[in-house]
Parts: structure tokens; C-alpha cells; sequence
């Protein structure tokens, strides 16, 4: 039902599309390869972090204390850049929310902002080791991020694939933090069994670990079927080291399921880091686990670390395990008392069950907190080390066949320690170009969808209209998107100027994780005459949904079919409690359109009007008390405000609003816009006669 009225609904926005002409030369663009900066630029970027005997970030550094080597020749370093931010203070007050999301890129040598991934492994993770790991990620929430930088939190377990920009997102991670536990669940101590043991027997046939694992198994009774002396004697050939069937199955049934949980992870991973190759700014990638044994079989380890490569990005690992004791499989050590050795040995395999998560850290550059039941010094180290670095810039002069080429930095100080990536991809000119076959199509969808950043290809904005209650706690909601269509490649057909664009909005609800989706090629017209060159720029797209109480996040991807070009944007909005008083999210539009319920606002996700102009404002009312004839009695007023010093450009003072014969309340509202360029708010006041109850909105704009 929901997609035949998003059909209908775009077959009503395609007969008021209003569009531009292309710029010169567009029809028939080529199509044009999005850039990656690890094999698509000259400059060579590599993020350094320097720090002393105490761990601390090293300051004062020049271009002259570095030196740079690719594959062991010294280069030049043409750019340098000491980046040092101040430690940002914890905001105790939630900030609102802003009311339009725009993908406008920064000016050029103005961004400062970072790209924050964190990978809650709930699979891989204990209800006991679980709340370690949410205190230390909300920690770097708290102390490792700072306002402009955009954060994904990502739940391997796939609940959770949430990216919001900092500050103003922070509810929403601690929220969405809150929710998530460790859903790994261990194996009765008595038949416990390491993801290390279990791999070693499985993929390696050790009979040495097996043998230890058996006598262990045997001490507690376990069930064993390995041959008595007696009939090893008896049987006319014997191999030495055969390993006992039950203990094969122990290690065979903990190896696919800890297989399982690491596939899942490493996937995970993976797909969080390819959309971080289309950006340039300082990436991260902070994994919360107890994490998972390197297993010489998947090649999905490979995977993530090249991935890691190409995105320039740098994976830490938080083992919420802490502290590795006997107690955790205390059966393994009291099974052999006096028998160090085998006590040792456990300890050393319980200790291997995460050297898969700490390689992956250490192959990108990262850092591996481990072995503390505290992880705070270890988050702060990251957090500091994101704030304190160098960036050195240099111009590869090698083959451009597209091989990977190891990267090696020093320093001419003593004492210090440097970490970098350890190389990267060189530019590949002959390299064929990559198909645009729909299951490529298809993957840049996905990546622009997964990314915390926004692509500005096609200029966007969007914003969200929560209006009247559908019933079983949800609410009816407007998804207003404009999309800049000077952007688009338009070709002469039929007498037309005709486009296309591809359309992928999708809307994920906080607490729940429960999404709607919306996909749809729109097709784009129009005439060829003088007077169409003087037509809008911004075609607005709007679609409907039905949504749940609570927080919400709606990701909009287009696509032009013909270039490949991508824009997107995401903005995130409250749903609140249905059934208490309430306004609806007001229209501010500087149009009006005749409909059959008569003359009404035009919705749109601009925010900025002519000053001069008349100003429209339209918004309903919901959940006021309603008196013996079924009526409720409902007065309103408004204040239009500067919001540089507050001063009051215009008010309307609390008059009752007469309400349809089914009871719905609704105010439109038209005062000239009189003021001076800047920004100001409409704040609507709205009281229930009734119930005595009083709320108010507020809805900022800018005059121009």
C-alpha cells in the first residue's frame, strides 16, 4: 500500500516539475568515475601520529623532523600540516535539532572534520564483557569527537547502522548505545572449548591441542569415545596422534559457529570502510569486541585491511574481554593441577582468541587496548592521538600499475614513536575502466547509503513534516527533499529536454531499527522555449510514510543514470508521543497552490525566503480535549522573532481557532515579510481551553 502511494505521489510531483536547462555541454556527458583518493590523486596524503616514551602525542614537529619513505626511496614532502584541536567539552544540554539538512561540500582547506567509525561486535561480544565496551565507546562519544565531525555506529549483528554529525547526533548515539548488548553466549565450562583450540584442531588437525583438550574434557567427565590401551593393542595398525571423535565434534561445532559470528563481523568491517574511500578527511574505525581468532582460511581478513588501505583509515581495537584470568574457563586449568605447562598453554590459546581482531589493527596502523578491565586510558589515547597528528603530503614519482606500495615514516628525534599507514595504491592509467552495469550501479547506491558522509554531486536538501496520527502509535510524515536538477545531464528528445534521476530514500526508526523504503526512477521534461531558462533550478520530491514515536533518520541517494554523478543527504527528526497536544510540524513556504480542499501552502524544503515578499504559515493541531458536542476549543498565536538579539518583529496575540465539524484545527497564516536579510524564527503558541495545557513551537528561517 505504501509504495502504490509513493507511485501516485511521484506521478503528481512529475506534473508540477519545474526544471532548468543543462549547463553547456552536458547532454551526452561521458560517464565520469567518482574519485578515489588512494588511486585517483597525485597527492599522496599519510595522517602520522608521533608520541613519547609516556604514550603522549608529541607537539612542535616541523616538516624537517620527518622523513618520508615509499618502498625505501626518501621522498619529498610538499605538503605539511600540524593539526592540534583543543580537547571538546561534554555537552550536558541536548542541542535542537537543525530543521533542513543540505550535502553542501566546505570550501576548500575549511573542513576540518573527521570521519568517526564505531563497530559495536555484538556478536562477538558477552552480556559480561558487553558493558565495558559500551562505557569505553561512550567515552569517545564524550571525549573523542568534536563538533563537524560525523560519527557511524554500526552493530555487527546488523540492528543498528546509525551516522549523525557531532554534537547535535549525540543523543542519538548514546540512545542507540544504550539498546545494543552482547549477544555471544559461552559454552558450559565443563565442555568449554577456545575459538583457537577449536580452529587448530579443525582447520590444522593438531593433535597436540586435542590431546590437552581431551585430558581436560576427561578430568570433568565428558563423554569420550577414544580407544582404550587395550584395543589400541588389539588393532593390527595404529596411527600415532589420532584425535578423539568427541573432541572433533566439540572443535568442529565451536569452529563453524565462531566462523559464522566472524564472517558476519569482518563483513561488517568491510563495508564500513569502502564508502570511506571517496573522502579525504581523517578517518577512523574503533571496533568494540572481545574479538575473534585470525583463521588462515578466510580471506575476508585480507579484504578488510585492504579495504582499510584504500580509505586511508586507521582501525583500533577495544578487547572488552579485560583482564585474562583462569576464571573464565576455569574447568581448563583446574583439570591439571601441578601441570604448568598445560596451564600456560590454555592461557596462551584463551589469549590467541582475539589475535585476529589485534592483527587487523596492527596491519592498518591502529592501536589494540587490551588486557585492562578499564578501557578508559586506552579511548583516551585514541581520542587524543585523533586530535594530535601531521598530515605529510608528497608526489609518488613511480609505474602508475596500480600496485600497493609500502610507506615507511621517521623521525629525526630520538625516543619517539611514529605510526602511519603502511602504504597505499599507485594510480593505474591503463587500468580498464570499471563497468556501470546495474550491479555496480547497485553498489554505489549501497556505499552512498552506508557512508557518514554526504556526497555533493548533486546539490540536495531535506527536511521532514510530522503531521496527524494514523493510528497503532504512528504518525503521518511528509519526507520533503529539493534536488538541484542544474546538476543533471538533460538530452533533446521528441521536442523535449529530457532527464532521468534515480531515486533511493529510505527511513530508519531509532529505537526499533525498523525502516521503510522508498526506490523509483523519476523521469524529468521539459519544453524547449526561451521562456523555460527563466524556470526554478530545484525540482522537490515528496514522498509519505506512516512512522513510529520516536527518533528517525532519513537517508536520500540520487543517481543521474547517464553520468553516474551521486548526490546525498540525511537528516534526522523526532516523531513525538501521538495523542497528547501537540502541533504539527509547521509549513513555511512563500507559495500557494489551489487544491480540492482549497487554497493551501506549497511544502518544500527551502528555508530561506525574499524579503518583502508575503510569508505563509500553515499548521495543524492534535490532541486537544474535545468538550459535550465533540469540539475542542483551541487558541493560537505567534511571534516573529530576530534571532541574532530576540527582538519581536511582529506578534500575533492567542485568538480561538474555529474548528472544522469533525473537530480538526488548523491556522493559516500570511504577514508580510518586512525585515532586514538574516535569520529569524516564527514561534507558534497553541492552548488547549479545555485541558488547560499550553505548547509551543519554534521554526527558524532565513530572510534574503
Amino acid at each position: 500500500m505504501r509504495r502504490r502511494r509513493a507511485r501516485a505521489a511521484a506521478g503528481l510531483a512529475l506534473a508540477a516539475l519545474v526544471s532548468a536547462p543543462p549547463p553547456p555541454g552536458r547532454a551526452g556527458q561521458a560517464a565520469q568515475q567518482p574519485p578515489s583518493f588512494a588511486r585517483e590523486v597525485e597527492l599522496v596524503r599519510v595522517d602520522v601520529v608521533v608520541t613519547d616514551k609516556s604514550g603522549k602525542p608529541v607537539t612542535g614537529l616541523t616538516r624537517d623532523d620527518f622523513v618520508l619513505l615509499d618502498e625505501g626511496t626518501p621522498q619529498s614532502i610538499e605538503s605539511f600540516e600540524a593539526v592540534h584541536q583543543p580537547v571538546p567539552a561534554v555537552e550536558t544540554m541536548p542541542r535542537p535539532r537543525p530543521r533542513l539538512a543540505t550535502n553542501d561540500a566546505p570550501a576548500p582547506g575549511s573542513d576540518t572534520s573527521r570521519t568517526v567509525v564505531v563497530v559495536f561486535d555484538d556478536l562477538n561480544l558477552t552480556m559480561e564483557s558487553a558493558p565495558r565496551a559500551k562505557a569505553a565507546v561512550a567515552m569517545l562519544i564524550d571525549r573523542g569527537v568534536r563538533p563537524g565531525d560525523r560519527v557511524t555506529l554500526v552493530a555487527t549483528g546488523g540492528g543498528v547502522w546509525w551516522s549523525t554529525p557531532m554534537p547535535a547526533g549525540r543523543a542519538d548515539l548514546l540512545a542507540l548505545l544504550k539498546g545494543l548488548t552482547g549477544r555471544r553466549v559461552r559454552t558450559n565450562v565443563r565442555e568449554a572449548i577456545t575459538d583457537f583450540e577449536a580452529m587448530r584442531i579443525y582447520v590444522m588437525n593438531d593433535a597436540m591441542v586435542a590431546e590437552r583438550v581431551k585430558r581436560r574434557f576427561e578430568t570433568y567427565g565428558v563423554t569420550s569415545r577414544v580407544e582404550s590401551e587395550r584395543e589400541r593393542e588389539n588393532r593390527q595398525t595404529y596411527q600415532a596422534g589420532i584425535i578423539d571423535p568427541y573432541v572433533m565434534r566439540r572443535a568442529t561445532e565451536e569452529y563453524l559457529k565462531a566462523r559464522t559470528r566472524n564472517r558476519a563481523s569482518l563483513a561488517a568491517l568491510e563495508r564500513t570502510l569502502r564508502p570511506l574511500a571517496a573522502t579525504r578527511e581523517r578517518k577512523a574505525v574503533v571496533l568494540a569486541s572481545d574479538g575473534f581468532v585470525y583463521d588462515t582460511q578466510e580471506d575476508a581478513f585480507g579484504r578488510v585491511v585492504e579495504a582499510a588501505r584504500r580509505a586511508n583509515a586507521v582501525i583500533h581495537f577495544l578487547d572488552a574481554r579485560g583482564l585474562q584470568a583462569p576464571t573464565l574457563y576455569s574447568a581448563q586449568f583446574d583439570a591439571m593441577p601441578g601441570d604448568s605447562g598445560s596451564v600456560l598453554a590454555v592461557l596462551a590459546d584463551s589469549s590467541l582468541d582475539a589475535e585476529g581482531a589485534e592483527a587487523i589493527a596492527q596491519d592498518t596502523g591502529g592501536d589494540a587496548v587490551r588486557s585492562t578491565n578499564d578501557l578508559s586510558d586506552g579511548v583516551e589515547r585514541i581520542a587524543v592521538e585523533s586530535r594530535s597528528y601531521y598530515v605529510l603530503g608528497f608526489t609518488p614519482n613511480v609505474p602508475r600499475d596500480g600496485r600497493f606500495r609500502r610507506l615507511q615514516v621517521k623521525t629525526s628525534r630520538r625516543g619517539l614513536t611514529v605510526r602511519a599507514r603502511r602504504g597505499y595504491y599507485a594510480r593505474a592509467d591503463d587500468a580498464p575502466t570499471p563497468s556501470r552495469a546495474e550491479p555496480r550501479k547497485d553498489a554505489d547506491f549501497q556505499e552512498a547509503l552506508d557512508s557518514a558522509m554526504f556526497r555533493p554531486d548533486i546539490p540536495l536538501r531535506m527536511t521532514a513534516y510530522v503531521l496527524g496520527d494514523q493510528g497503532q502509535g504512528k504518525a503521518r510524515v511528509l519526507i520533503v527533499a529539493d534536488i538541484d536538477v542544474r546538476a543533471v545531464s538533460f538530452a533533446e528528445k521528441e521536442g523535449q529536454l529530457q532527464g532521468a534521476l534515480d531515486v533511493l530514500l529510505v527511513v530508519a526508526q531509532r529505537e526499533t531499527s525498523e525502516f521503510s523504503r522508498y526506490d523509483q526512477r523519476i523521469d524529468l521534461a521539459r519544453k524547449l522555449s526561451a521562456a523555460s531558462a527563466q524556470a526554478p533550478p530545484w525540482y522537490t520530491l515528496v514522498r509519505e510514510f506512516e512512522l513510529r514515536t520516536g527518533g528517525q533518520q532519513a537517508k536520500l541517494v540520487v543517481r543521474d543514470p547517464v553520468t553516474s554523478k551521486l548526490g546525498s543527504v540525511a537528516f534526522e527528526f523526532d516523531v513525538p508521543p501521538v495523542g497528547a497536544l501537540r502541533i504539527s510540524t509547521p509549513v513555511l513556504t512563500d507559495l500557494l497552490q489551489q487544491s480540492a480542499e482549497g487554497i493551501g501552502p506549497v511544502v518544500m524544503a527551502r528555508r530561506s525566503f525574499q524579503a518583502g515578499h508575503p510569508l505563509y504559515c500553515r499548521f495543524d493541531v492534535y490532541g486537544a480535549k474535545q468538550d459535550q458536542r465533540w469540539q475542542p476549543k483551541v487558541s493560537a498565536g505567534h511571534a516573529l522573532r530576530r534571532t541574532s538579539d530576540g527582538a519581536v518583529i511582529d506578534r500575533g496575540e492567542l485568538t480561538p481557532i474555529q474548528p472544522t465539524s469533525l473537530g480538526a484545527v488548523a491556522r493559516l497564516l500570511q504577514f508580510p515579510l518586512n525585515v532586514s536579510p538574516g535569520e529569524y524564527e516564527l514561534a507558534l503558541t497553541v492552548r488547549d481551553e479545555i485541558a488547560g495545557q499550553t505548547v509551543e513551537v519554534v521554526e527558524p528561517f532565513v530572510a534574503r
